[in-house]
């Protein structure tokens, strides 16, 4: 699959490594192995490819399993990864990572967003002008006016 998704460009791939459950991947050890080895294989092969690092809830696995996964793919320039409110996918039943967890690893490995999504993030609120997370109470007034249409 990634020699053929190098074929259309621009093209994102997505890796959702521990979704499938234990019939494929038992534990976390097995999870955090396929993990690096999806992220390597696309960077071998020079895919952009992200992953959602996630487990199903009937694995042997947790979410310190997923903390260490997502803290090697960081380390090793995994292109994005995966966010999912809450870290819990109640509809399909899988623990992946968080929004929060994604900027807990920029400020740990001193990384920042891609530029054109720096850029968006700024312009919808999310980030200050400057490129900081804009924390507040509140939603920005756009995203609001939405969910009051809901």
């Amino acid at each position: 699959a990634y020699a053929v998704a190098r074929r259309f460009e621009p093209l994102l791939v997505n890796s959702v490594v521990g979704f499938i459950g234990p019939e494929y991947l038992f534990d976390g050890k097995q999870i955090l192995r396929a993990g690096l080895e999806d992220h390597c294989a696309a960077k071998l092969l020079g895919l952009p490819m992200g992953v959602d690092v996630c487990f199903t809830n009937h694995a042997e696995a947790d979410v310190d399993d997923v903390d260490s996964l997502l803290t090697l793919l960081c380390a090793a320039g995994c292109n994005y990864i995966m966010g999912v409110p809450g870290s819990d996918d109640i509809m399909l039943g899988y623990q992946s990572t968080s929004f929060h967890d994604a900027l807990a690893m920029r400020r740990l490995l001193g990384l920042r967003p891609a530029p054109e999504f720096e850029a968006w993030l700024r312009r919808v609120g999310v980030f200050e002008p400057g490129g900081q997370p804009r924390l507040a109470d509140g939603l920005p007034a756009r995203f609001a006016a939405l969910l009051s249409q809901a």
